[in-house]
Order: structure tokens, then C-alpha cells, then sequence
């Protein structure tokens, strides 16, 4: 009988766990659909799972009270036989009364052992329930492929075993080039066939061990461990191949595709947001080329797939060119990129940053006293001014910054993955470097100072909110001096 209460007390204590382990993935399932939105359907169907799941806990809370019940009925019924032998009188015919009390816990630990057969019954079709939702839940219902969900988690699982274990990976990003058009043009259930279309390619052509996702509308990613960025490009490359031969027939139509993909390799110290941004570059980068290519990311830069990332040779000497004829002052300053591309890329990298966790900032730098100087000098001064700012301001830029003209004597770092302090550090040495290096007029110096302001990417802003914020954020200057 010992053995049989030990029995009960496991299969008690693994119930109780598996209850535990429910409300945990319940938890977990109702917190993706807070994060994840991709669609309305897969708002609807984690809703869905969410209840099924909430079913599968309900049942296994009541199996856990039923158990409960019948376990501790079981012990006050022997107890209570115990209690009736121990209160025999000292003349009783004790070997009858034994047997029958023998005979009542037989007869009780029979039912209960069907109890528990049940039980557990109940419990193994409950578990593979739960298991069941674990795969719905992390599966997109269009195209069968992993979801947002799964890529988080498959991409936090690669980071840590390359942190530890130093084991490369490469991350694919994809989209169905022009798919809004395409969904106008044919309608949406045709663009949802597409979608599972290329979501049974992307199955069929990735290589075993490479994990294809839907990221999101249409959205897509290839993880790929242990895959170097040559071999990645290579996959890539397969991947557009393959979307652009496949037709896709419609109410009797045949519809074609094509895609813009980005690669790249983890970096070393490189966290989740970057990674995805990189790959995302990648994607851009081949939509500025004329979308249905692919492009990789150096880490500095984007190349086209086929194109490795070596370092030029030395070339061999040439003549000496016929000297050009020198730059006209403010040349410099007027081909920088204007207002309206400034506030165009702005908004992009607003997005982004919202999208992946990554900062954006930017630097406002006004010359101090401007108009004053130029009043004073004359408006060829104001050009050699402006482009000694710009030279300066250049020498700090990396090659994804971008440096742009608002108005005569104003301009504006953009500083994508740089954090609002960090950016105010290198306006503040641009600052320094121009208040160091006075410019020669005619036997005099003239020193130029700036105003500079701040400010990085908050939720909802615009670009024109972030320009206004740098703007109010302006740091007083020394007066340009003669």
C-alpha cells in the first residue's frame, strides 16, 4: 500500500507540473499576440491557439482537483479502517475482521487504480495537445513556414551558441518585389496564393538544416547555421532564381514574381536588431538597384551578391592628367543632398529603427552668425565658408551617415545606430576641429564656430519632429571672429 501512495504522489507532483507548464506556454502564446501583428489572420489564429490552449490548462487544472479528491477519499477510507482494527475489543475474532478490512482495500485500491489509469490517459492526450499548439503556435497558417515568433527565438539561439561557441551563421531577408501593386492588380486571394507559393519554394530549395520564415506580410527569412556569408550568397542567389521561374496559376491565369533578398554573416559583438538591419540594407540596397537581384552586407557596405568584397590593388602608373580647372567655391556644399532627400531617408531610417530596436539620431549644425558674415564678406566668403564646414564635418562621417544642406548655412548629420549622446560627441568634435583650424583671409583668420543641437528618434515621430527637437536643442556658439 506504501507503494501505491508514493505511486500517487508522483503521478500527482507530474500533473501539477504539467498544469504549471500550461499556464506558462498560456502566458507565452498571449504575449506573442501582443508583439506579433504581422496580419489579421495570424491575429486570428493566435487567438485561436490562445483558447485551445486555455482549454488544455482548464482540463488539466480539473483532472488535478479530481485526483486530489479521490486520493484523499482514498486515505480517510484507510484510515478510517485502521482506526475500526485498532478499536477491536481484546475478544473479538481478530483474523475476520483483518480479512475484511483486507477486503475493503483491495477493493478501494482497484477503483483507484482505474482512477489513475484514467488520469493519466487524459494526461498523455492533454500533453500532445499542448505539444500540438506548440507547433501551431510558432508555424504561419498562409504559407507553413516558421513565424515571426519562431525566427526571434531561432535567431536569439544562434547568437548564443556563436557567443559561446563562436559558431557562424548567415541571415536571408526577402520581399515580394512590387506585392501592394500585384494585390491591387489581382486581388488579395491571389496574394495569398503567391505567398504559399513561395513558401513551398523556399522549402524546396533551402538546404537541410536552414530554417525558412514568413517574417511578416511579404516578409521573408532564411536562417542559415553554420553557413558562412560566400555560401549564404550562393544560397541567395538560388532562392531569387527559383521565385523568379516559378508561375503561380490563378482562376486559370499565370502570374510570375520576383524578389529582393539581403545577406548577411553575424558580426562579432553584433545583437539580434543589427543583424536584421544589415540583412534589411541588403533588401534596400537591391530595390535602389532595380529589385529581382540580390546584395550582401560587408558590414561597412552592400555589394551585389557575385561581387566579393577584396581590396583593390595598387593601380599601375599613369601619365600625369592635364590639370582640371579648380572647384567653384560652395561646390561642395551645393551637391549635398537637399531637404526633401534628407527628410526621405530621415523617414526610412525612423522605421527602421522602430522596427528592428536600432537608434537613429541626428546632428543640426547652424554657422554662427551666418548672415552676418556674409553681409560683411560677400557671398563668395559664405561659399568657401560652407565648404570648409562640410569638409570638416565629412572627415567624421561613416559611409552609412548621410550629411545634408537645410538652408544657407545650416546642415544635418544623420546617424543611423548611434544614440542621441553619442551623436552630440560628434558634433562636438566637428565643433572643435573647425574652432582649431581658422581659415586665411587676406592676412587675417577667420574663425568659425557652430550651434548644435540633438535629437534621436522617439515613438511617432516624423522627421520633420525630430529636425524641430534639434533645432530647439541648439548649444550657443562663439560669435565667428575676425
Amino acid at each position: 500500500m506504501n507503494y501505491l501512495l508514493i505511486d500517487i504522489a508522483l503521478g500527482i507532483t507530474a500533473l501539477l507540473l504539467g498544469v504549471a507548464g500550461t499556464l506558462l506556454y498560456v502566458r507565452q502564446t498571449g504575449a506573442a499576440q501582443k508583439t506579433d501583428r504581422a496580419d489579421d489572420d495570424a491575429q486570428l489564429q493566435q487567438v485561436y491557439q490562445n483558447e485551445r490552449a486555455a482549454m488544455a490548462a482548464q482540463n488539466l487544472r480539473d483532472l488535478a482537483e479530481n485526483m486530489a479528491s479521490d486520493v484523499g477519499a482514498h486515505c480517510r477510507m484507510v484510515s478510517g479502517i485502521s482506526n475500526e482494527l485498532g478499536s477491536l475489543p481484546a475478544d473479538a475474532d481478530d483474523g475476520k475482521a483483518v480479512a475484511n478490512a483486507v477486503s475493503k482495500i483491495v477493493s478501494a485500491n482497484a477503483d483507484l487504480q482505474k482512477r489513475l489509469e484514467e488520469a493519466e490517459r487524459k494526461i498523455a492526450a492533454q500533453a500532445e495537445e499542448i505539444r500540438t499548439q506548440q507547433s501551431e503556435a510558432r508555424t504561419d497558417s498562409l504559407t507553413q513556414l516558421a513565424n515571426r515568433r519562431a525566427f526571434d527565438d531561432e535567431v536569439g539561439r544562434n547568437l548564443k551558441a556563436f557567443q559561446s561557441e563562436g559558431r557562424q551563421f548567415s541571415l536571408m531577408l526577402f520581399d515580394v518585389d512590387h506585392f501592394k501593386k500585384f494585390n491591387d492588380t489581382h486581388g488579395h486571394q491571389a496574394g495569398d496564393e503567391v505567398l504559399r507559393s513561395v513558401g513551398t519554394t523556399l522549402k524546396r530549395v533551402v538546404k537541410s538544416g536552414d530554417v525558412p520564415c514568413r517574417y511578416g506580410g511579404e516578409e521573408f527569412a532564411v536562417i542559415m547555421p553554420g553557413t558562412r556569408v560566400a555560401d549564404a550568397r550562393v544560397a541567395a542567389e538560388r532562392v531569387r532564381q527559383a521565385i523568379e521561374d516559378m508561375t503561380v496559376t490563378f482562376e486559370g491565369k499565370p502570374l510570375k514574381v520576383t524578389a529582393s533578398i539581403g545577406v548577411a554573416q553575424v558580426l562579432s559583438s553584433e545583437e539580434a536588431p543589427a543583424l536584421i538591419r544589415r540583412a534589411d540594407d541588403g533588401v534596400y540596397a537591391s530595390k535602389k538597384a532595380g529589385r529581382n537581384t540580390g546584395q550582401w552586407h560587408t558590414g561597412v557596405k552592400c555589394l551585389p551578391l557575385d561581387m566579393d568584397d577584396v581590396v583593390p590593388k595598387a593601380p599601375e602608373p599613369k601619365p600625369e592628367p592635364a590639370p582640371k580647372a579648380p572647384e567653384t567655391s560652395g561646390a561642395r556644399y551645393r551637391k549635398l543632398p537637399d531637404k526633401r532627400v534628407l527628410v526621405d531617408e530621415l523617414t526610412r531610417r525612423i522605421s527602421e529603427g522602430h522596427r528592428y530596436g536600432v537608434p537613429v539620431s541626428i546632428v543640426r549644425l547652424h554657422v554662427a552668425e551666418f548672415e552676418q558674415l556674409e553681409q560683411t564678406y560677400g557671398e563668395a566668403v559664405g561659399d568657401l565658408v560652407l565648404d570648409s564646414v562640410v569638409s570638416f564635418t565629412r572627415a567624421g562621417l561613416r559611409e552609412m551617415d548621410l550629411l545634408a544642406r537645410l538652408g544657407r548655412g545650416e546642415l544635418v548629420m544623420l546617424l543611423p545606430g548611434t544614440k542621441c549622446e553619442d551623436a552630440l560627441r560628434a558634433g562636438l568634435r566637428v565643433q572643435s576641429a573647425l574652432a582649431s583650424a581658422p581659415l586665411p583671409m587676406g592676412g587675417k583668420e577667420l574663425r568659425l564656430a557652430v550651434e548644435l543641437g540633438a535629437a534621436d528618434s522617439q515613438p511617432n515621430d516624423t522627421a520633420g519632429d525630430m529636425l524641430d527637437r534639434a533645432k530647439q536643442r541648439y548649444a550657443p556658439a562663439e560669435p565667428v571672429a575676425v
